[in-house]
């Protein structure tokens, strides 16, 4: 199995992660076990601060979803990005609300961009501007 198919496969394993929690069905840990406990840098979180701010968050936006909405795409040797929708529920009326991360009405071209270490955990995941997608072929 490659290391591209490895990368872009615990991609999906942390987008699973992360619904599994938004569901209520699991707790945030399988995600922080994917984490480089020493250096991740999630969303801008670090250190004593990637635990309390990410649930934080997960609390804030409850049935919280990510859908991926292309396969991801390996960008770098250790690096993969994807585009995604994410749909939660307003706490004070429990309206639905979307975030797509590419809108053309917005305009916005972002995509969630997730780098590991050789080791295969994250260091970073972060949202990014895309100006131009490039590929790594996959062989």
């Amino acid at each position: 199995i490659s290391e591209s198919r490895l990368l872009c496969d615990k991609a999906k394993k942390f987008v699973q992660y992360k619904n599994a929690a938004g569901r209520g069905d699991a707790s945030l840990d399988p995600v922080f076990d994917m984490c480089c406990p020493t250096t991740v840098d999630l969303y801008g979180l670090r250190g004593d601060n990637v635990r309390s701010g990410l649930t934080s968050f997960f609390d804030g936006h409850p049935e919280l979803h990510h859908e991926m909405t292309e396969e991801p795409t390996l960008i770098g040797p250790l690096t993969v990005q994807y585009p995604f929708i994410k749909t939660w529920r307003k706490a004070e009326d429990g309206e639905i609300q979307q975030w797509s991360s590419i809108d053309a009405s917005k305009p916005r071209n972002k995509m969630e961009r997730l780098d590991f270490n050789k080791g295969g955990l994250l260091t970073r995941v972060s949202i990014v501007e895309v100006t131009e997608i490039t590929a790594l072929s996959s062989d």
